[in-house]
């Protein structure tokens, strides 16, 4: 997982989530596709920048409703104990096992699996996740193990598009 400093200053000046400004509803989209027989296939969702760039979205993980911050520099989605727990995702103290570099230094997690990920009617199954102590992460990170298993995802006009 990789959280920047300058992302953690930022979160840490931003409003607390009680308090922060609505999210932008993202917009979403079905189109046809004929590439495939998955029913999945075609299905778009438009997320808006945040004032400070960074793209917010709510989220449905296992059920859990959450707000997550789309981070292609990690490589995992990043989830904390509290929120594992939340999703039904249950651990000890000897699954945090695997040391992993961080902008903040070294931190341990633990491997998880999430059964589903679903934003807006972009859905994507199976998504491996570390999991850090709370004290090591306090936003959810939706990652590349997340992003790679779409179509596509892309910046355009200010709006970060994923496509399934």
């Amino acid at each position: 997982i990789a959280v920047p400093q300058l992302l953690d200053r930022q979160l840490d000046a931003e409003p607390s989530s009680n308090e922060r400004a609505p999210i932008q509803m993202a917009r979403q989209e079905v189109s046809g596709s004929t590439r495939s027989n998955n029913p999945l296939d075609g299905r778009k969702i438009q997320i808006p920048a945040s004032g400070n760039g960074h793209f917010y979205v709510e989220a449905r993980m296992n059920g859990y409703r959450t707000t997550v911050l789309v981070d292609t520099g990690a490589t995992m989605v990043a989830i904390n104990e509290t929120t594992a727990r939340r999703m039904g995702i249950r651990l000890r103290d000897f699954d945090f096992k695997y040391k992993v570099s961080t902008a903040n230094g070294f931190t341990d997690v633990a491997r998880a699996e999430i059964d589903e990920i679903t934003i807006g009617r972009v859905r994507v199954e199976n998504v491996i996740a570390s999991v850090a102590r709370d004290e090591a992460l306090n936003v959810v990170l939706l990652g590349m193990s997340f992003l790679q298993k779409l179509r596509k995802f892309e910046i355009a006009n200010n709006e970060l598009v994923l496509t399934q």
